[in-house]
């Protein structure tokens, strides 16, 4: 009786610590070990990659094989998530990303095309994705939807800080291919969690397009276009250019250092943003973040040495954060303001992140191919990241309108 009533006092203002491992808690873990799965290898394939021989443009090419197909898979996995749900999609996902690794780990030996790659890893990242992104937006919060970003955050990139240091290390003094052997195992496991509750979703749904309000989220997909070029400058574009700028030896363990130290460095700023996120301050918080990163990504092109990069990460992180959660808490909040349409508008917007990639790994194609300094090429590219950086400012979110 006196649990009940705390429960009873206590819903209202903190949901998110009353939902049991049955619904929050669960992605929690699942993203935890995820993240730490891919990032043991994640930042260090364009870096392994690029070991192997493969040049800069072909290591381009392939993220221009990611973009091109995902549409087509953010389709196939809206209709899966529909039909089947968003674990069992991910579930689905997840499965993929174990035949992805095992394509990269025997790559030097079976001589698979590269682009196959591109197109696996895509696939894979549609199918977790979405779901995931479908599963969170259901099942969170909306008056401590801040919170509750803060925490699967902190989980995703307490993963993503172990998993560069593990992998950075087994990388440098065992084997490379040994940190995707690792990967696999933690990626198996990770399915355990989500599957510790039903859908949080109604299955056998079908998806239709007529009666979406596209004119109201025009202005969301158009800050979606520039938010998918400057994330990839964290996930492949820094650690590439850090791994032939900066460090000459034990690349592995140096960038898998750098990046882990960053990521920790910024862990209780994002429970800090989480919290003013739901004291309405997401606006000035994502203005801030995205001028803030701009500037950033315009110092990056001119570090040269071990301690240069590590300020920068360290920078960096919480800048990042400060724009990117109140962004997703934006966008998570418009997803929930179209009843029956939360599929549609979730893949929709990842179809329009893609076309912005595919623009900007074509000018990097493009200059790859045109310039044979790739250090120089990666200089450039940061410029653009800096622009898309700006870009973010043209999100109209009503939950950030304060």
């Amino acid at each position: 009786m006196i649990q009940k009533l705390i429960n009873r006092l206590l819903k209202k203002r903190h949901f998110w610590r009353n939902v049991g491992f049955n619904e929050l808690s669960e992605l929690y873990a699942s993203e935890f070990l995820r993240s730490l799965a891919m990032s043991v290898v994640g930042i260090f394939v364009p870096i392994y990659l690029y070991s192997l021989g493969y040049s800069l443009a072909s290591i381009f090419l392939m993220q221009i094989i990611f973009t091109v197909f995902r549409p087509l898979f953010s389709f196939f996995a809206a209709k899966s998530i529909a039909r089947i749900g968003p674990k069992h999609t991910m579930a689905i996902g997840t499965f993929a990303q174990i035949v992805y690794l095992l394509i990269l780990v025997s790559i030097e030996q079976t001589n698979v095309s590269i682009l196959l790659l591109g197109a696996v890893s895509s696939f894979a990242y549609a199918m977790y994705g979405l779901a995931l992104e479908v599963d969170f937006s259901k099942v969170k919060h909306t008056e401590h939807g801040g919170k509750e970003l803060s925490f699967i955050t902190i989980c995703e990139r307490i993963g993503s800080s172990l998993g560069p240091l593990v992998g950075g290390l087994v990388a440098s003094f065992i084997n490379p291919k040994a940190t995707i052997i690792i990967a696999l195992l933690i990626m198996a496991g990770s399915l355990i969690p989500i599957f510790m509750s039903a859908e949080p979703i109604k299955a056998k749904q079908h998806i239709t397009l007529k009666g979406f309000p596209w004119r109201r989220h025009k202005r969301d997909y158009l800050s979606g276009f520039f938010f998918g070029v400057e994330n990839v400058v964290s996930v492949m574009v820094w650690p590439l250019f850090v791994a032939l700028a900066v460090f000459s030896t034990n690349t592995y363990a140096s960038v898998g250092l750098l990046v882990s130290l960053s990521t920790v460095s910024a862990l209780m700023a994002f429970y800090l943003i989480g919290n003013l996120i739901d004291d309405k301050k997401g606006g000035l918080l994502l203005k801030f973040g995205a001028i803030s990163n701009a500037i950033v990504h315009c110092i990056r092109p001119f570090v040269t040495a071990p301690l240069q990069a590590l300020t920068i990460g360290v920078i960096n992180e919480p800048m990042t954060a400060s724009y990117r959660m109140p962004y997703i808490k934006g966008y998570y909040d418009a997803s929930d303001s179209v009843p029956g349409y939360r599929i549609v508008y979730i893949v929709v917007f990842d179809i329009v992140r893609m076309i912005g990639l595919f623009v900007f790994w074509t000018i990097a194609y493009i200059l790859a191919r045109l310039i044979t300094d790739d250090i120089l090429v990666l200089q450039i590219l940061f410029i653009f990241c800096a622009i898309a950086s700006l870009g973010v400012l043209f999100q109209r979110f009503p939950a950030l309108r304060h």
